[in-house]
């Protein structure tokens, strides 16, 4: 949901931003509220966490939440809090007003769709996400499983205007930084 009809800048973002209990992303001018999620979508990404942290602690890469911002300066600067991402090495943080700060930089971000998140996550946040130098990955994780199949959707890019995609299927196994897991684990009741 839009909060602001009008394009608003960075600076008015973030003094809305520090004034706010809720999640609140800015992408290309204008202000989204983050809506409450499902348990299926708690579910997905409880096991994502359980099933990868171990495996990329030893490869140096750490996992963060949605509750982290992501801040993308090549895209409007845009401040977006993807439901994973995944940085290796020292993680790059860019100080904000007010004493809160954003990561940049990430190789891997993973979204749990929604029907009410589908389009804009592979639609405009994805058109952002492929401005990120660092990323190799971008994973969309079907979460409506009343209404559709379960399905995870991964975008790998090769430059900025390049990328394949593939859909894996419940047999499938999902690599993520040489860490497998397979897909029947991730939708784990």
């Amino acid at each position: 949901m839009t909060i602001s009809k009008r394009r608003i800048s960075v600076e008015e973002y973030m003094m809305i931003d520090a004034n706010t209990d809720e999640k609140i992303e800015y992408l290309n001018g204008e202000i989204r509220a983050m809506a409450g999620t499902t348990l299926e979508h708690q579910i997905i990404i409880k096991n994502l966490i359980r099933l990868l942290d171990m495996c990329l602690r030893e490869k140096g890469c750490t996992l963060v939440t949605g509750d982290m911002k992501l801040h993308t300066p090549d895209c409007e600067k845009a401040f977006l809090y993807p439901d994973i991402h995944i940085y290796c090495g020292e993680i790059e943080k860019e100080k904000m007003l007010y004493g809160a700060y954003s990561l940049k930089e990430p190789k891997i971000i993973i979204e749990v769709l929604s029907d009410f998140t589908s389009n804009y996550d592979k639609g405009d946040k994805f058109e952002c996400y492929k401005k990120i130098k660092s990323l190799e990955k971008y994973i969309m994780i079907e979460s409506s499983l009343d209404t559709k199949e379960p399905a995870v959707y991964v975008r790998t890019l090769e430059s900025e205007t390049k990328y394949t995609e593939e859909m894996l299927n419940m047999d499938a196994i999902l690599e993520i930084l040489d860490c497998e897991v397979s897909v029947k684990d991730i939708y784990e009741m």
